[in-house]
């Protein structure tokens, strides 16, 4: 399962080089165009002009959309729910856009960006490459050739950068509110599931929780995958009691962009979808399986007609076990906070094996007793409240289980499965801490289920007995 966006061994440029520009056009290089901020550089080559503008310009695009987005949550949910889910949002951009103007400062520093910005890099560099082709510069894009997986995210950056030029803060903006709408489906489905009750809670874990804040400070993939996660089964928990082209487009929308960003997860969530659709409806027997062939028509004709067959093939040949091996010893080999390093996953027995381990750390890690490096120890507070969490979490899965088992079916199937794959294949805690966030946000539905269970529970309990008044009225 691998086909994830890795920077080239040889960048195009060092951080401190100035980046490539259209003919004529400024160096639209935002905050930092070297080492430092914009502050430290020097006015009168117009640079500070240019990011200044950059800056000026992000901030009036993405505040003028998400102006857009919390009039439409007032107006869907009138009244104080609306109020409360659309203060929860705007918290949530304040400290998305915090992070990603602080990444942007600093990002030119080599030592931080190795830190901090990752594969943010590649997708900056390749996406404005890939607008300088589209301006019809012949540039050979060594960030986009050969890619199975995560050209989607190219193409995403790449139009910003068109648009607007190469205003990278712009991209991290957008980036940040992608994160911040997640939040509003979350809630939206765990209000489907459950109430208002746990649909807040889900909203506040989805919104503060500092792994979902920080992927979506910089320019990463993962808010845009887990928004087309958290759309995908928003739609199919809509469709299991209300069969609509709306939510049919929606499904099979969100399912092939998902394909473009991280191929094997869209097969994971096909697998979760299309195998308990049935067992998930709220209809008659006659009515779930004539709404299951027409989801599955539209769904396959969709699929046919966007994927190639030479690119599905590429993606078959990532489903074996021996690929998996190659995938996770790489992990393991190249990743500084390797586990199970010795671990082969190429046999059954091999993958039954490793599967405990891995769903230790894939869950729990990175360990507060085992920190080696600066960015496990800005971890260690939420883990502690991660681990303080998992009592809810069980306490709500039984709970769903009890109550909510049908509607619930797809979204537990797929967390399961998807939890289990990665437990395989991860081979170094970086990685699993990074890609359980794929996961994170349902089992954060689960835990806000567990935390209302149990408040009700006490509040149950603290209510006196209804019984004859100890003074009758004469």
């Amino acid at each position: 399962m691998g086909g994830e966006a890795r920077p080239p061994v040889v960048r195009l440029r060092s951080p401190a080089a100035p980046r490539p520009g259209r003919p004529g056009q400024r160096e639209l290089s935002l905050l930092r165009g070297g080492p430092g901020s914009a502050r430290r550089r020097d006015p009168a080559s117009g640079c500070f002009v240019s990011d200044f503008v950059d800056v000026l310009v992000a901030f009036v695009v993405m505040s003028v959309v998400n102006a857009f987005i919390v009039r439409r949550i007032k107006h869907v949910l009138p009244g104080d729910e609306g109020v409360s889910l659309a203060r929860v949002y705007v918290w949530t951009l304040v400290l998305r856009f915090a992070l990603a103007c602080f990444l942007n400062m600093y990002a030119g520093q080599t030592a931080f960006a190795v830190m901090f910005w990752g594969d943010s890099a590649t997708y900056d560099d390749g996406g404005w490459l890939m607008s300088l082709q589209w301006n019809g510069q012949g540039i050979l894009n060594p960030y986009y050739s050969g890619k199975v997986s995560g050209w989607g995210f190219f193409y995403l950056i790449s139009s910003i950068y068109y648009v607007f030029g190469h205003n990278q803060l712009l991209a991290q903006l957008v980036n940040a509110t992608i994160g911040a709408l997640t939040v509003i489906v979350i809630y939206a489905i765990a209000k489907d599931l459950f109430d208002a009750e746990v649909a807040q809670w889900s909203a506040r874990f989805m919104a503060f929780f500092p792994q979902m804040v920080f992927w979506s400070g910089a320019i990463y993939k993962d808010p845009i995958i887990m928004l087309c996660i958290a759309l995908c089964m928003y739609a199919v928990v809509k469709l299991n009691h209300e069969f609509t082209l709306r939510y049919v487009l929606l499904f099979v929308g969100a399912s092939l962009a998902l394909m473009t960003l991280r191929f094997y997860v869209f097969y994971f969530v096909a697998f979760a979808t299309m195998g308990t659709f049935v067992l998930s409806q709220r209809r008659g027997v006659a009515a779930s399986v004539g709404s299951y062939v027409v989801l599955i028509a539209v769904f396959i004709g969709a699929f046919s007609f966007a994927a190639k067959q030479e690119t599905v093939e590429q993606q078959r040949s990532y489903f074996t076990l021996e690929r998996l091996q190659i995938t996770r010893s790489d992990q393991a080999m190249w990743g500084q906070s390797a586990y199970a390093p010795k671990a082969d996953v190429s046999t059954t027995q091999g993958v039954l094996s490793v599967l405990p381990v891995g769903l230790t750390y894939l869950l729990f890690a990175p360990f507060p007793w085992a920190v080696h490096n600066l960015r496990q120890a800005l971890t260690v507070p939420e883990t502690i409240v991660w681990y303080a969490l998992m009592p809810a979490l069980v306490r709500g899965l039984l709970h769903t289980i009890r109550t909510r088992f049908r509607p619930a079916l797809p979204i537990l199937v797929f967390a399961a499965s998807l939890t289990c794959a990665y437990a395989v294949f991860q081979g170094n805690v970086g990685t699993a801490y990074r890609q359980r966030t794929q996961v994170t946000m349902f089992y954060f539905i689960l835990m806000a289920a567990g935390v209302v269970e149990k408040k009700r529970r006490a509040q149950e309990r603290a209510q006196p007995a209804l019984g004859t008044p100890a003074f009758q009225a004469p």
